[in-house]
């Protein structure tokens, strides 16, 4: 499996980080090593970092396989493709993430166990993540 991530998503959360708000999405990746239970601690060395930071963010779950090519006449509903939500959170070392490794993010968003998730998955029939407040 992938875990793919959207950063700078929220205009609030942009302004929190003195970051400029993308024109385009900013993906990036978190390993399967960064997935930990709900209950599970964050372990984190302070040599690692001095500023470790967590977020709570919405887990979009594909629950069957999405086209990677199309034609124009083709429709996909994208919304057919998600298997469910839950919640993850997060965690980063934000001075590797932005301060060092030449402005590269994975390795301040990749350490072991920087991605708590659950405790469970809602069907999409059973939420409706535009009028959802997310919270862990």
């Amino acid at each position: 499996g992938k875990l793919l991530c959207i950063g700078m998503n929220y205009v609030d959360h942009c302004t929190e980080q003195n970051f400029p708000i993308p024109q385009e999405p900013m993906v990036f990746s978190k390993f399967g090593s960064c997935i930990i239970g709900p209950d599970d601690p964050i372990v984190c060395d302070k040599g690692l970092t001095e500023k470790l930071d967590y977020e709570v963010e919405l887990a979009v779950i594909i629950g069957k396989t999405v086209p990677r090519r199309f034609s124009n006449q083709e429709v996909v509903n994208v919304e057919d493709c998600i298997g469910g939500y839950t919640v993850i959170h997060d965690v980063s070392a934000r001075d590797w993430q932005m301060e060092r490794n030449g402005g590269q993010w994975l390795l301040g968003k990749c350490g072991d166990g920087f991605a708590p998730l659950g405790p469970v998955v809602v069907t999409p029939d059973a939420f409706d993540p535009a009028n959802a407040g997310i919270r862990c």
